[in-house]
């Protein structure tokens, strides 16, 4: 009995090393879900443009590339400014470049 009280957390000491690995193995799988950048065909271009173009306050549906990632949201359109290249929705400023696709819904 004596002996097992005089470990204390010692015995504890080899699960330490199952949070680093699970780090770690977080890392890899998030690494694993980034895809390189999807090219849009000019008729998917045109129709997006169309959108923007005849944007009046509609919720709409927004897939687009940041970081490694594709991403959706929906919601309005806040701001739109053909100076910067940029729209906002839902405080997110997304790059012309970036966006993928846009519908109205």
């Amino acid at each position: 009995m004596n002996n097992k009280s005089n470990r204390g957390m010692i015995k504890w000491m080899p699960y330490q090393s199952l949070t680093e690995q699970a780090v770690s193995l977080a890392k890899m799988r998030e690494g694993r879900a980034r895809v390189e950048k999807p090219l849009i065909s000019s008729d998917k271009a045109e129709e997006i443009n169309e959108v923007l173009c005849h944007y009046k306050g509609e919720s709409v549906h927004l897939r687009f590339y940041q970081s490694g990632y594709i991403l959706e949201e929906c919601g309005e359109i806040t701001m739109i400014n053909i100076y910067a290249k940029v729209l906002r929705i839902k405080k997110k400023d997304v790059p012309f470049k970036d966006v993928l696709d846009l519908y109205r819904l």
